[in-house]
């Protein structure tokens, strides 16, 4: 079982603890690919995956709106974590005002929020129109239970790696779709990633948005990222390039991205 404090956030600082030079890292890429079912597979037994589908399940049991679920922390960092938000479980109000919000309105919380991982969380989620029978149904329970599983997986091999970490986020893409350039900016690992491969320093972040975008979009084809072979490619150069550190103990645990 995974300790409860020995992972680092995805999207904050790491330290230095230990690193792996491109070839360990690419060796580290294709083990844990080559792995992924079995890993899944023992994930979804782990107790703590279960203890935490538990908690959430009473919560729901308890809740007669969606607003009563953020009354329970608990339950709010297990919807955080299966949704991809978990960098974010240390903003409980945040969470409560963005996925209460309506994401078909263009001034709710969720779609004025930079990170565009608020306003899909809000779609799926569904509280502004369905109230709780979206997050009751079997199929978003299943979707939360897969990304616990996800999260424990891929922030296990962030200990030993970042760089190893972000490649997964990245491969797990959706086919076929490409994240925008707001997209990346507005997020830790796509920025990381992207930077990285293009050669661009980590000081483009005191540059306004409107700059920043301007370099990425001439530095990096993003629309390759929808295309899985492209892609594949654009992994490697950037495992082969990264600054890689491993990850130490910290109270702050991170989700691997989805989109």
């Amino acid at each position: 079982m995974i300790a409860n404090a020995a992972l680092l956030s995805l999207f904050g600082g790491v330290d230095a603890s230990s690193s792996l030079g491109p070839s360990g890292r690419i060796a580290l890429y294709k083990t844990s690919v080559d792995n992924a079912a079995r890993d899944t597979a023992r994930l979804e037994a782990d107790p703590k995956v279960k203890r935490d589908l538990a908690r959430l399940d009473r919560a729901l049991a308890r809740a007669r709106t969606p607003a009563d679920l953020f009354r329970d922390p608990e339950a709010v960092r297990v919807i955080l974590q299966g949704l991809g938000l978990a960098d974010q479980a240390g903003n409980p109000g945040l969470a409560r005002q963005a996925l209460l919000s309506d994401p078909s309105k263009a001034d709710s919380v969720a779609n004025l929020m930079p990170d565009t991982r608020w306003k899909a969380a809000a779609k799926q989620l569904a509280f502004a129109k369905t109230g709780l029978d979206t997050i009751n149904s079997a199929a978003m329970r299943e979707t939360i239970a897969s990304g616990l599983v996800e999260y424990a997986r891929v922030t296990a091999i962030q200990q030993r790696s970042i760089a190893v970490s972000d490649a997964l986020v990245v491969r797990n893409l959706p086919a076929g779709k490409a994240p925008g350039v707001y997209d990346v900016l507005g997020n830790g690992v796509l920025r990381r990633f992207v930077q990285t491969i293009a050669g661009l320093p980590p000081e483009i972040a005191v540059q306004g948005v409107e700059a920043q975008a301007r370099q990425v979009q001439r530095a990096v084809r993003l629309e390759d990222l929808a295309d899985p072979a492209k892609r594949e490619k654009m992994i490697q150069r950037y495992l082969m390039a990264a600054q890689d550190n491993a990850a130490e103990s910290n109270d702050l645990v991170s989700l691997a991205l989805r989109l």
